[in-house]
């Protein structure tokens, strides 16, 4: 019996050795894979909330003639419509597209607004048209003024109007107020200023919180300091107006200010839902999605936000105000999928204007005269 219990024991003894030293063999093996995911999700993760402030230049000018122009590279050079064409110390208003060939893509020239466009020059397809300029650049007249926040003072520019109702254009992530110029007539027409913001983390505006993007879930902030900019102004209602992540920044804000008195939102190529445009833009790099789902961990641990919450199609019925919805079933950023959920939850606030082959923010270009008639329907109807 004594010598069946030291037997017992001994067994016991010698599989709990090589328990640990399988376990000691298995960390040593999954440590650094371990490790290793950790940093590829930390660097993915980067990609997403780390502030980008430069400009890429993927086109190459190889031939202009006339007023025609020969690009190369790219993959929406062919998209129909208007577009500018943008280069470090340039900018030209592209037409329709005359020729393609194997790789390039010739279109009509309708007017260099400044520089010299010439073969060699680097630039990009610009769906805002004239860069990062001013009001000035379409004919309006402006102010540079300065929105007090928490933060700091936030630049800003401002256009003139009789109205009372204010509209608050919010640009997308790496962008510009400038991405407003191309509505800033028609909603003139309506004299109702627009206030081109910036908000935290943006070139020559005041540092957030760690220096990340929150996507939305710190920005609204910013947005709220310039509503209150704009009722010190002699505002008594205002339009939220946001492309891409400024379209995930004004729900946000909509859902956090509900004492404001904010009429409506318009919102073009809007985030939605940000699993979806990270996941997409994961595939289109060829991260598995299993490394996706890590970096969706660690933003949440570096930033403190929530996807649940940044997700308003899970939150559709929190809305109590009309919106005006533009997506393009060519937009290679922003899956148009949330949009659309949230509009057919919402039906009964939400109109939907759905282009093709714009692209991400392309709505207008392809179709501006659609897009200025919905826009000039639903202000009025405000």
């Amino acid at each position: 019996m004594e010598g069946s219990r030291h037997f017992t024991l001994g067994f016991w003894a010698m599989r709990e050795k090589r328990r640990r030293r399988l376990v000691w063999a298995v960390a040593g093996i999954a440590l650094p894979s371990v490790i290793a995911l950790g940093s590829a999700g930390w660097y993915y993760s980067g990609l997403v909330i780390d502030p980008y402030h430069s400009s890429d230049y993927p086109l190459e000018v190889t031939a202009v003639s006339g007023d025609q122009v020969t690009l190369k590279g790219g993959t929406d050079t062919a998209a129909p419509g208007t577009y500018g064409l943008t280069w470090a110390n340039g900018n030209a208003l592209l037409g329709p597209v005359v020729s393609t060939g194997i790789g390039t893509v010739t279109r009509k020239v309708e007017k260099v607004s400044r520089g010299t466009l010439r073969p060699g020059v680097r630039a990009y397809l610009d769906r805002s048209l004239w860069g990062r300029v001013r009001p000035s650049a379409v004919g309006v007249p402006y102010k540079d003024v300065k929105v007090p926040s928490p933060l700091g003072d936030f630049p800003a520019w401002q256009t003139e109007g009789t109205s009372s109702t204010w509209v608050i254009a919010v640009h997308g992530r790496n962008g510009d107020a400038a991405e407003a110029l191309r509505v800033l007539p028609t909603l003139r027409r309506f004299g109702m200023p627009v206030l081109g913001i910036t908000y935290r983390n943006d070139e020559g505006a005041p540092a957030g919180p760690g220096g990340k993007l929150h996507l939305g879930a710190g920005e609204w902030e910013d947005l709220a300091a310039a509503i209150t900019y704009a009722k010190s102004q002699g505002a008594t209602d205002v339009v939220l107006y946001g492309w891409s992540m400024g379209g995930g920044i004004v729900p946000m804000a909509v859902r956090k200010l509900p004492d404001e008195p904010i009429k409506g939102m318009i919102l073009d190529s809007p985030v939605m839902d940000w699993r979806s445009p990270i996941a997409h833009g994961g595939r289109q790099m060829g991260v598995p999605d299993f490394l996706v789902s890590v970096a969706d961990w660690v933003i949440e641990r570096r930033t403190g936000l929530s996807f649940d919450d940044l997700d308003h199609v899970r939150h559709a019925h929190d809305f109590s105000i009309p919106a005006l919805i533009f997506v393009d079933s060519a937009d290679g950023t922003v899956p148009v999928e949330p949009a659309l959920e949230f509009a057919r939850i919402r039906s009964d606030l939400v109109t939907l204007v759905q282009t093709k082959d714009g692209g991400h923010t392309g709505s207008w270009n392809v179709d501006p005269e659609q897009y200025e008639g919905a826009v000039r329907t639903f202000v009025s109807g405000l």
